[in-house]
């Protein structure tokens, strides 16, 4: 089996916590050769644990060590992101790129047509598509038991307060870039091809920083789903679960661990015709439909967080090395960019 030789930039909680935390695990298909953070202690657990070369300046690094990388992950601050990919690309490398990839749909554009130009991929960070919890709700739908999605609601909030650097517009921090690329990129999945509109609010009430800590992001469109995107800090009670789909004959609803659907079958359900006068009885409509109910909940050994970073790195691994496609599409990601650039243009002071 090819091991691929992998090198990280920044060991904060992205590049150690999640891109090592994973690859030291999988040590028969990548190896960890080189490592860069501004902080020297960040790196020591990576040079001790696995041999890497340790940088200060991820720069060096991709000078002196990009013959001997087949992967570099760019797990710096969301406004290295761009730069620093188009770099890599630029001396040969493979790249997975944290979220944000791009606050602009054109710098997105410049980054993968940086690594066409070399032949190199450009593998976006985006995890949660890999959610045990997500792929169970689009089996769902695919099954059609629910019929058609008319409305979905994602909602990834909580009470949280930030002091750090994300809380901060010049590094491109914000509730919308920092967890919004990880429910907005499931609602373009659930969304589908067609180009959507985008209705979006952001709103900054943080004593620390000046970008927003509150974002919803509705996309719609003529004879589509209405899918909404709710990203608040300012959540201390939970309204409602995670996921609420709302379908013409059934719904589901749930969290990451848990989900239960209901369904009537159409054929089954009570016929009626229209009724031309008024209401019978006075009465609103009413009838009995029988529910089909149905649920799933994921093992109690899984932990969600590892599962979606192992599935991550088996697809990244099956695409580079074994020719296989991709799940994440770069349209895909695309679009969601261009979701979040429309977000931000409608909210102009928080730009």
């Amino acid at each position: 089996m090819k091991q691929l030789r992998v090198a990280i930039l920044g060991q904060g909680r992205s590049g150690f916590g999640i891109h090592y935390n994973q690859l030291r695990k999988d040590v028969e298909r990548y190896k960890v050769v080189a490592v860069a953070d501004l902080i020297p202690e960040r790196c020591r657990e990576a040079a001790e644990e696995s041999g890497a070369k340790v940088y200060s300046d991820y720069k060096d690094l991709i000078t002196e060590c990009h013959r001997d990388i087949d992967l570099l992950v760019n797990a710096l601050p969301s406004n290295l992101h761009v730069p620093v990919t188009i770099e890599a690309f630029k001396y040969g490398m493979n790249v997975v790129c944290e979220k944000p990839l791009a606050r602009r749909v054109s710098d997105f554009d410049d980054m993968v047509k940086a690594g066409v130009d070399v032949g190199k991929t450009l593998l976006p960070f985006q995890n949660s598509r890999f959610q045990p919890a997500f792929q169970k709700i689009l089996d769902v739908l695919s099954s059609g038991v629910l019929g058609e999605l008319v409305h979905a609601r994602i909602s990834f909030s909580g009470f949280a307060r930030r002091w750090d650097w994300q809380c901060l517009r010049k590094l491109d921090g914000g509730n919308l870039l920092n967890t919004g690329p990880h429910p907005v990129d499931q609602a373009v999945v659930l969304f589908g091809k067609k180009k959507s509109n985008v209705f979006a609010r952001l709103v900054s009430k943080n004593p620390y920083g000046d970008a927003e800590n509150f974002a919803t992001v509705t996309l719609w469109a003529p004879e589509s789903p209405t899918v909404e995107v709710v990203v608040s800090s300012f959540m201390a009670y939970p309204q409602g679960e995670m996921y609420n789909l709302s379908c013409t004959t059934g719904g589901l609803s749930g969290s990451l661990t848990e989900l239960k659907w209901r369904y009537f079958i159409p054929d089954l359900a009570p016929e009626h015709s229209r009724s031309e006068g008024w209401s019978d009885n006075r009465q609103y409509c009413n009838e009995k439909l029988t529910w089909v109910e149905e649920s799933w909940k994921i093992g109690d050994d899984q932990p969600v967080f590892d599962i979606i970073c192992a599935r991550f790195y088996d697809d990244a691994y099956g695409i580079l090395v074994e020719g296989k496609e991709r799940l994440i599409t770069l349209e895909q990601v695309r679009s969601q960019i261009e979701v979040m650039e429309e977000a931000h243009r409608q909210n102009p002071d928080l730009i």
